[in-house]
């Protein structure tokens, strides 16, 4: 089964700017580690938060990761990892993107997901991938999210209502 590592949002508003935390900066370091010893033959994809001026999210989470600003970019110490980089303007990496296409397009069945945050884009594209069937797998040690409780809760709930398998960095780096 062709498989792909799927890094979710790891862009400046989301590290080190408006929601950036001590955690997300340690993740992303780690999410860099993690990448850079996985074979050339693994696909990795990434997916940047991107919203437009007046974006209705913004009523929810306030203006983050404006198109054509710093805090919609990808942090730099990924921009150098090969891969492919998706827009999404919606917590769902599937809704309104190509991602979907680029997987079919390749025979990808099998995913590996992770990035920031656990609990709103990594589980909606969990969500995603889930209703597009998808083989399901959570990096849970390269997730971040505005708190370790809903963290934690986000990743039962994956595993609970999409049958995505919750492992380590470590496991993940075993059979990848």
């Amino acid at each position: 089964m062709k498989q792909a590592v799927l890094v979710v949002d790891i862009v400046n508003d989301f590290v080190s700017g408006i929601f950036g935390s001590e955690k997300s900066i340690e993740v992303s370091s780690r999410i860099g580690s993690f990448l850079r010893t996985l074979e050339n033959n693994t696909e990795v994809i990434f997916t940047l938060d991107t919203h437009i001026p007046n974006d209705p999210e913004f009523k929810v989470w306030g203006e983050h990761c404006i198109m054509g600003t710093w805090g919609s970019q990808q942090v730099d110490l990924l921009k150098e990892i090969p891969g492919y980089r998706i827009t999404k303007r919606h917590f769902d990496a599937f809704h309104d993107t190509d991602l979907e296409g680029y997987l079919r397009a390749n025979g990808i069945e099998k995913l590996y997901i992770f990035g920031i945050s656990t609990d709103i884009c990594v589980q909606h594209t969990v969500a995603g991938a889930y209703f597009r069937y998808y083989d399901i797998n959570v990096i849970s040690d390269l997730c971040a999210s505005m708190s370790p409780e809903r963290h934690i809760e986000a990743l039962s709930f994956m595993k609970r209502n999409y049958g995505a398998r919750i492992l380590t960095s470590k496991e993940a780096l075993e059979e990848i």
